[in-house]
């Protein structure tokens, strides 16, 4: 599992995959593609859809849809946003979510 560790709020420490909002007129495997993109400089190809969870946060509910990556070019160049990366076969301490719990399922 690819985890970027995020350098600003909300969430600031913390690690948490790739991910942001779907744009107008764009899948959400498009918007996938271009977070990776913004986030890591890495060029992705985005495989079968995994899940959907909800997120309630302070201001809204979000719609959390997760999708296997099944391809990856280039080299990690972190944005601001994030400060760190890493490859992990266990969920890291500090993590925003229980990403093991819909990622390792067999």
């Amino acid at each position: 599992m690819f985890l970027i560790k995020r350098n600003v709020e909300p969430f600031k420490g913390f690690w948490g995959c790739v991910g942001g909002f779907v744009e107008t007129n764009e899948t959400p495997q498009e918007a996938l593609m271009r977070e990776f993109k913004e986030e890591t400089d890495l060029d992705v190809e985005v495989g079968e859809y995994i899940s959907t969870r909800f997120e309630e946060t302070h201001d809204r509910i979000k719609k959390i849809l997760t999708y296997r990556i099944i391809s990856v070019e280039g080299k990690v160049k972190l944005n601001g946003e994030n400060q760190e990366y890493g490859w992990f076969s266990e969920l890291p301490a500090k993590s925003i979510c229980r990403y093991d719990e819909f990622l390792f399922k067999p």
